[in-house]
């Protein structure tokens, strides 16, 4: 740990030093963070992957600090949002629920839209010239919206005897690493464009357009302070203060998601167990009576029964609500702290602005931690039909970012809240929050927001939830793959006409107003 701080920081100066001295850095509005996660990733993987520190020191320290800068991602989320609810005044009533609503749509439309694609590529690009299961058309779902964690359990999927794709987890691999690097690569290239067409909201455009044109304040431009004294400096330090706040929102997120995982293993317990149980019993005795040389067939039963297992897991309570991430309770807890200070007649010891910083200094490190530990090895095979559906999966989360999200998100901030479901759909949730740091460092729109309030509709069921696991084994090799993929897709033109739809009442009841 403490050599992958250093080795952070060290990044980070370097960072600063190339964001300030060279002008592409500045016209690209490439942060600093963004860079040094770009030279990190080039250090470790030549470490880790190279010939030439194999079986050294410097290899072994790669691989630590890899594996160490792994883990920091979906910590460092969780503490971003903690902080969301607890500097600002908000609420999960009216126009707040209507646009999670609005976003929760527009995540199905993509994840949806991805398996569609992915579909109508295998029935019409695939199918005729390769012989390879419906299934493979779950790769752009599985890789972009899915990410690595999907893809290892989908690998389950894959071998299953009906389904017989082999290679399933090294493509989902392949798919998921290759999307994360063009998530951030064209995400970077969009948000150039959005800038310069006028589609970032008006608070952010203008501390963009400086930090294009310079890295360091002007000298005659007064310092701004990063926060404000909330009690005196002989009880505590007051940003000590914030950061107790920050620390007890973390806690309590934490409790919440225990407290929910305990629930819901004793349902599973007291109402799903017997049945899994009863259900599992012919087949723990049809195993006990075949043959010890049967090797095909008992490894065709091993597959079969890893597969079922799988979609099992996923259909249980645990599962569904285990889907949930941390950053959504602690989203929560930042909510109750604040509350509970507010409702104690202690609110003002809150400093929004502390708390922007200290989040700010969380956002930073995370898209230094993303980005250098991206896993770039992976299997490539069948590699036409991998590009054929890395193309579709390309064209598709364009479409959404560019023209389905203007039209179906809150217009205030659709292209902010579009570039995390851009990051999010072609990578993680942490490749989303690197794009909206570049374009919304201090989180002043309520994108982050919105994002966070509606995963709880779509984290459980697409990207990696039951739909994800259940499509294969139940659906997509017992039907047709036109009726399968001309159906999803008709399913994803019905969601975009009927977000379209309530974003133009939601539009108009906003002029009226």
């Amino acid at each position: 740990m403490t050599l992958t701080l250093i080795f952070v920081a060290v990044l980070l100066l370097v960072g600063v030093l190339l964001r300030m001295y060279v002008p592409l850095f500045r016209w690209l509005y490439i942060p600093a963070s963004v860079i040094a996660g770009s030279i990190g990733l080039a250090i470790v993987s030549y470490a880790t992957l190279g010939v030439t520190f194999a079986d050294s020191d410097v290899q072994r320290w790669g691989v630590r600090v890899d594996q160490t800068l792994q883990s920091w991602p979906g910590w460092l989320i969780a503490v971003v949002f903690a902080g969301l609810l607890l500097e600002r005044q908000t609420g999960l009533r009216g126009e707040n629920v209507r646009r999670a609503l609005r976003e929760g749509l527009m995540v199905w439309i993509i994840v949806l839209g991805q398996t569609a694609t992915g579909l109508l590529i295998t029935w019409l690009l695939i199918r005729p010239f390769y012989d390879l299961p419906n299934s493979i058309g779950m790769l752009i779902e599985t890789g972009f919206a899915g990410g690595h964690g999907t893809a290892a359990a989908m690998g389950q999927v894959f071998t299953h005897p009906e389904i017989g794709l082999a290679a399933g987890r090294d493509l989902g691999m392949l798919m998921a690493t290759a999307g994360l690097v063009y998530g951030i690569v064209s995400g970077i290239v969009w948000i150039n464009i959005g800038v310069r067409a006028g589609w970032v909201s008006a608070t952010v455009a203008d501390s963009a357009a400086a930090s294009g044109r310079s890295g360091v304040a002007a000298p005659p431009v007064e310092r701004t302070p990063i926060g404000y004294s909330v009690i005196d400096h002989d009880v505590l330090d007051p940003l000590l203060l914030q950061m107790v706040w920050l620390a007890l929102a973390f806690g309590i997120g934490l409790g919440l998601q225990t407290l929910v995982g305990l629930a819901a293993e004793e349902i599973d317990r007291v109402w799903m167990a017997p049945a899994a149980a009863s259900s599992a019993a012919p087949e723990v005795a049809a195993d006990d009576a075949a043959p010890s040389g049967a090797v095909g067939d008992s490894g065709e039963a091993g597959a079969t029964q890893a597969g079922e297992a799988e979609l099992g897991r996923r259909m249980n309570v645990v599962a569904a609500l285990g889907s949930f991430p941390l950053f959504i309770y602690t989203l929560f807890g930042g909510g109750i702290v604040r509350l509970v200070l507010h409702q104690s007649g202690r609110g003002d010891w809150i400093d929004a602005a502390s708390l922007q910083r200290l989040t700010a200094v969380a956002m930073d490190i995370l898209v230094v931690a993303a980005i250098s530990s991206l896993d770039l090895i992976a299997v490539a095979s069948l590699w036409v039909p991998f590009t054929l559906l890395f193309i579709g999966g390309v064209v598709w989360t364009a479409i959404c970012l560019l023209g389905i999200s203007r039209r179906v998100l809150p217009r205030e901030h659709w292209f902010e809240l579009g570039l995390i479901n851009y990051g999010m759909s072609t990578g993680v949730t942490a490749t989303g929050f690197v794009l909206l740091r570049i374009v919304d460092p201090e989180l002043r729109t309520a994108a982050a927001e919105d994002y966070a309030l509606a995963a709880p509709l779509s984290a459980p069921f697409i990207g990696g939830g039951v739909l994800t696991i259940a499509l294969p084994l139940l659906v997509l090799e017992r039907v047709p793959i036109a009726a399968t993929a001309v159906g999803l897709a008709a399913v994803v033109a019905g969601l975009i006409w009927y977000g379209v739809r309530i974003a133009k009442r939601a539009r108009g009841l906003s002029t009226e107003h």
